[in-house]
Formats: structure tokens, sequence, C-alpha cells
């Protein structure tokens, strides 16, 4: 019955872009077409593909190997109960286990990057797939950065930071990021290439 509804939904979904594509109603058309699909790819790329899975396994395993270039002992365990994977820091007292999960694979912030540029307007398809290749790498890097920022301050600090190291400052040192990746691809191009026709249209009315 759920595959039932999400084909149905699916199909509706296409209907009204297309609808909407054909009229020329460019701002409901590029909202309706983004909201859409990043609801998609997080709904049907997690249970239905494992790409949450894969990208949870990414980050854990390169946040370890990172972990020992720097001189932190870490260890990963698989198949651990309700989590996906968790990896263990080793301290002076103890050890604390993280849990790389649903939120730490960065799916959702892939998933609304890419749809927010697959229906970008006036990007031919080739500088559409340029910019998502960079951008989908650079928001993983930010999150293999916001990770590892929570396994050196557990580390050097102690358990009694997680709660900030987790909640706080790996959160907000992502938002930046992920803000910063956004402006970078999305509206600094965009600004860019406003100004430039602006100067083109007013180098031809001169020339007329």
């Amino acid at each position: 019955m759920t595959l039932l509804w999400l084909v149905l939904g699916s199909i509706a979904w296409g209907a009204l872009v297309l609808f909407l594509r054909a009229y020329r109603v460019w701002l409901p058309y590029y909202i309706v077409a983004t909201v859409g699909l990043s609801y998609g790819l997080i709904l049907l790329a997690g249970p239905f593909l494992g790409l949450e899975t894969t990208l949870a396994h990414s980050v854990a395993w390169t946040v370890h190997i990172l972990c020992e270039w720097i001189g932190i002992p870490t260890r990963i365990f698989r198949g651990a109960p309700g989590v996906l994977l968790v990896l263990v820091i080793e301290q002076d007292v103890g050890w604390t286990m993280l849990r790389i999960g649903v939120e730490s694979s960065g799916l959702l912030e892939l998933s609304v990057l890419a749809s927010l540029l697959a229906f970008y307007p006036g990007w031919s398809l080739p500088r559409r797939m340029r910019y998502l290749t960079i951008g989908l790498v650079a928001t993983w890097v930010a999150n293999i950065g916001r990770v590892l920022l929570i396994v050196v301050i557990l580390h050097y600090m102690g358990k009694s930071w997680l709660v900030l190291a987790h909640t706080y400052l790996g959160k907000l040192i992502f938002f930046v990021c992920i803000v910063a990746i956004f402006w970078q691809i999305i509206t600094r191009v965009s600004i860019e290439d406003l100004h430039e026709r602006q100067q083109d249209t007013l180098r031809a009315g001169r020339a007329s």
C-alpha cells in the first residue's frame, strides 16, 4: 500500500511539474519541482536504495581513517542495535560511543542541493551537473568535518562535552558550511549571471 501511494504521488507530482513548465509558470514550477524531488530523494534513497546507509558508512570510515592520521584512536562496530554504525572514541578515562545514523549521513542537505540545481532555470545541463558535483562533494566534506570536530572535542575534552559538541558546535559549524556552499554555488553565481546580463544590455543599448 505504501509503495502504491508513492507511485501515485510521484505520477501526480510529475504531471503537475510538466503542466507548470508547459505553461511557463516558473516560480510555482521551481518550488513544486524542487520540494517534490527533495522529498522523493529522502524518502526513496534512504530505505529503498540504501543511499543513507552508504553515506553513513562513508562518514564513519572516513572519520575513522582521519582520526588515525591525527593520532586519535577510534573503533567502528557494525550492526549495533538501532543504529547504522557506532564510532567508539577512546579517552583517558573510559570511552564514548558516537552513533553514526540518519542525521550524520548528510542525506537531507545533499537532497536539497541536488533538487535546487536539478531544476534551476536558465542553466544548461552540463553547467548544472558541474555545480552539482562540486556541491555534493563540498557538502560531504563539510559533514566529515562536522563529525571529525565532534570526535576531536570528545577525545580531548571528555564526555561532559558531548551535548555541546554534537548539539551546538557541530550543528553550528555544519550549518555555516552549508550556507556558504549554497551561497557560492547558487546565489553568488546567479548574482554574477544577472550582473553580466545587465552589462550586456547596457553595452547593447550604447551600441544602438
